[in-house]
């Protein structure tokens, strides 16, 4: 799970380890094994050895807000939260007072000095507040807690302040756990701000866009519901090409809740990092069974609270059962030869709505069955797979990207409405990411369907060319 985290996690380890101060790391929240759940990793800054206790208390304090909304709330038992305690010489944030925007007489000017050295004024924006030292952010990271999926650094400061970026940066502000919320937005799932932050800010993002066709737009979905509609950001100029899903989100003002739109990405990005199978039986790649029914179970699963997970049993390809964790079968119901039990998880939350879902994020186990006059032997393989496409419509290219978490033959193809086959586009084996480009510019305009085949199995979507 997650290999590219964990591979730069092995890239960091190898150039800071030698060169990291150890620190102590206390459990706020616990489900699983950090390789198989998403880590959230709290640390302080101008916190001093006298005030590890205070940090652990605001630590849980931001994180129970975080989990106390949707989606995080729905998906609560997908995390773990661990605090680093780090050691700073002194209380406090640095306080340059060098943005145009500073105000002195509010926040006094200071200087602690502090392990990351969180400051304000960040890029000339005085509640812009960042950590100076990403050097010691890093080497704190490798050497305590290097299985991280999300970082929320916390500067010990009474003043308003925090920022988004690779680590979500908060102060102690009375709306501290509002802004943490709001930053990790950004962090985690690379949202934009809804207020228009400024040029160099703008950029197609899952809730940011030029586009203005309702039937084209990102959050087309979602048009007309729950207040989505396609708004225009604000002010004239540049901002004025740029719209927004909502008017009434926290990525543009704190105390709202997350839009729809912003509920969607977060799950998505969710769903992105972990696997809901945690574990199986049988998970022995070869395996005798003298017995006459084999028993199959997904032994752990990570089960959003009031569980949307759909889980489908198929023997060769047909239907056996839904929606149960486990499976009897009786092995004098097979004929001798091979068969192939699968049993695949997706997620039908209604906070979502993306096309194909279910087919596009989904967790697969196969047991290779071999029915022998002698005997059955049984064979286990486990896969998550995602899928992606787009633009749909498409003018000249389509972008494809999936995901493979174990080595698997991937075979994309296009064909036409009747069925003819149009073109193949690929076929590799692959195992982790898998990101490419066609040009089907010279495709005449209208509907097709672009098929993937994995490890045989065929996964049909429509696409459209204009």
């Amino acid at each position: 799970m997650k290999p590219f985290y964990i591979f730069l996690s092995i890239l960091l380890m190898i150039s800071y380890h030698s060169f990291g101060q150890t620190f102590d790391v206390d459990t706020i929240l616990i489900n699983g094994s950090s390789d198989k759940y998403i880590n959230l990793v709290i640390m302080g800054d101008g916190y001093t050895e006298n005030e590890q206790d205070k940090f652990i208390q605001d630590a849980k304090n931001l994180s129970n807000h975080i989990f106390s909304e949707s989606p995080w709330s729905n998906y609560i038992n997908y995390f773990n939260v661990f605090a680093i305690k780090v050691v700073s010489t002194e209380s406090g944030a640095k306080h340059p007072n060098t943005a145009p925007d500073c105000n002195s007489a509010s926040v006094p000017v200071s200087n602690p000095n502090t392990y990351f050295e969180c400051s304000f004024d960040a890029y000339g924006i005085h509640r812009l507040v960042v950590p100076g030292n990403y050097s010691n952010v890093i080497k704190v990271l490798s050497t305590n807690f290097s299985n991280y999926d999300q970082v929320l650094i916390v500067s010990n400061s009474p003043y308003y302040g925090g920022s988004g970026g690779s680590f979500a940066t908060s102060t102690l502000h009375a709306s501290s756990a509002e802004i943490s919320a709001h930053e990790i937005g950004h962090s985690f799932a690379f949202l934009a701000d809804e207020y228009y932050a400024g040029d160099s800010y703008a950029s197609e993002k899952a809730n940011m866009t030029k586009e203005t066709n309702p039937n084209l737009v990102k959050w087309k979905n979602w048009l007309g519901e729950n207040g989505i509609s396609i708004n225009q950001h604000c002010c004239g100029g540049n901002s004025a090409m740029w719209y927004k899903p909502s008017t009434n989100c926290k990525m543009q003002a704190l105390n709202n809740k997350f839009c729809s739109v912003c509920r969607q990405t977060i799950l998505e990005r969710i769903h992105s990092l972990v696997n809901p199978i945690v574990s199986y039986i049988p998970v022995n790649k070869l395996l005798e069974l003298p017995d006459q029914y084999i028993s199959f179970k997904l032994n752990e699963l990570m089960k959003p609270i009031e569980n949307t997970l759909k889980i489908d049993w198929h023997l060769d390809g047909i239907n056996l059962k839904n929606n149960t964790d486990s499976l009897t079968l009786d092995q004098n119901s097979l004929s001798n030869g091979l068969h192939n039990l699968s049993v695949t998880v997706s997620d039908t939350n209604l906070l979502q709505r993306v096309d194909n879902h279910s087919s596009i994020h989904f967790s697969k186990i196969d047991w290779t069955i071999n029915k022998k006059t002698t005997g059955t032997v049984l064979e286990s393989t486990s896969n998550k797979i995602e899928l992606r496409f787009s633009p749909n419509p498409a003018f000249d290219n389509i972008n494809i990207s999936a995901e493979f978490e174990n080595l698997s033959t991937l075979k994309v193809q296009l064909f036409s409405q009747n069925g003819t086959l149009v073109k193949n586009l690929s076929s590799k084996n692959l195992e982790g990411r898998y990101n490419e480009s066609f040009n089907i510019s010279s495709i005449p305009a209208g509907l097709y369907f672009l098929v993937f085949t994995i490890d045989g199995l065929p996964y049909s979507y429509k696409l459209i060319k204009i």
